[in-house]
């Protein structure tokens, strides 16, 4: 999710967050955040917390994708 649509939903992971609650953010930029949300995706399945159809999970890979579409324009812009 970009960060404005994130703020802006109510329901979303950061706003559900608690206030203690320790989290993480991936930025678009990092070409490592792709593959580490992949990753998780398939560990929320492995562990049984979602199925590969649950919104959530489909979402992050939407999201995984989008951060790589993202950087190989930022890349043609360099180039």
């Amino acid at each position: 999710m970009r960060r404005q649509d994130e703020i802006r939903q109510k329901g979303s992971c950061l706003n559900r967050a608690t206030e203690n609650e320790m989290i993480f953010v991936l930025l678009g930029r990092d070409k490592c955040a792709p593959a580490a949300i992949r990753y998780w995706c398939g560990e929320r399945i492995r562990t049984g917390k979602n199925k590969a159809t649950d919104f959530q999970i489909v979402d992050a890979l939407n999201c995984a994708a989008a951060m790589e579409r993202d950087q190989e324009v930022e890349k043609k812009v360099k180039e």
